[in-house]
């Protein structure tokens, strides 16, 4: 008797142990279940939600990280569009991006409907808006939200260099079809692109387009002009060849914008000096591409002894002889400048 009471007493003991193992087991396991569920849900209201998606697109534009911000679903570069700018290099400056606000625009029809998602941001260091669409893909493992662009966040920026064809988009070397050509740049939104131009004889004044709208066609100019060493070579130039005309002894120098008909005799040998050099200035010509001085004026000094035809007396012409000068300036193949006078 006593065995068997013992034995039942081990047993009772035993099964209340079980259960109070069982009871911690299902309490763990709940925990861990809850605690799963907890960052499923934190996860798809955070990385994994619409706002987490554009978040880090809007991350990877901000880092320079190119392949990153191509690489969301969605993200298509317009038809046509011209790709050089779309480098790490090419990517303005993007900071301060934070999270406005997220409104469906699912119906009872359509539970998949698009998200839209606004943030905002400093670009180029001013603050601005951007609003993205997307919509829900199949999610993750069966759990975790994915997303896609359903407009993609690409823009386009149409660049006419005035005056060249060549310039620079946030450092980027781009050249047109021509000069005064518009050339239209694929870009991603939201963008700065810093435009420019800075050769050997041409300068242009740099500015930013920024395009914060995905989807948005914006449209820049950029005029270029002759620098202070195209504007030295050209006045250098003309002032030497004004020099070399002076020292022609006739009346008419050769290939030389002065000269001065005289109907008396020359009775002596004329002499001709500077007096007042053309000062040049440089504009764009008519055809783009190409540069003139416009009309600008100078003076020459005429010293020749003169001898009436009418009655033989004898003077001596003594006087500033004034003119004007024009040139077409075009560049050849190799950079130098031919000037050509109009």
């Amino acid at each position: 008797m006593g065995e068997t009471a013992g034995e039942a007493q081990s047993a009772a003991l035993s099964g209340r142990a079980g259960r109070r193992f069982a009871r911690r087991w299902g309490l763990l396991f709940a925990a861990l279940l809850l605690a799963f569920l907890g960052t499923v849900i934190t996860l798809n209201l955070t990385l994994y939600s619409a706002q987490g998606f554009v978040g880090g697109y809007l991350s990877a534009l901000a880092r320079h990280d190119i392949a990153g911000a191509l690489a969301p679903p969605g993200v298509t570069v317009p038809d046509g569009a011209d790709r050089r700018v779309l480098t790490a290099d090419g990517l303005g400056e993007l900071g301060d991006i934070r999270s406005l606000s997220t409104t469906s625009t699912s119906t009872a029809d359509d539970a998949d409907g698009t998200v839209t998602v606004e943030y905002g941001f400093t670009l180029d260091g001013k603050p601005a808006t951007s609003t993205f669409s997307v919509e829900a893909q199949r999610p993750l493992l069966g759990i975790f939200s994915t997303w896609s662009f359903a407009a993609s966040p690409t823009a386009t920026l149409t660049v006419t260099p005035l005056g060249d064809a060549g310039f620079t988009a946030n450092g980027v070397a781009v050249t047109a079809l021509g000069p005064s050509e518009p050339v239209a740049l694929a870009v991603l939104a939201p963008a700065a692109v810093g435009l420019a131009h800075d050769s050997a004889y041409l300068l242009a004044t740099p500015r930013t387009s920024l395009v914060a709208d995905p989807g948005a066609q914006a449209s820049a100019e950029l005029p270029i002009a002759a620098n202070p060493a195209f504007v030295d070579l050209v006045q250098k130039q003309l002032t030497g060849l004004l020099d070399d005309c002076t020292t022609q002894t006739v009346l008419q120098p050769t290939g030389c914008p002065f000269g001065e008909a005289i109907r008396n005799r020359i009775d002596d040998v004329p002499v001709w000096s500077m007096v007042d050099y053309p000062q040049v200035m440089i504009v764009p010509g008519e055809t783009p591409g190409t540069w003139q001085v416009p009309e600008t004026a100078g003076a020459a000094h005429l010293v020749v002894g003169v001898q009436s035809l009418f009655d033989g007396t004898r003077s001596v012409f003594d006087e500033d002889v004034p003119f004007t000068v024009s040139y077409l300036l075009t560049f050849s193949g190799d950079g130098s400048v031919t000037i050509t006078a109009q």
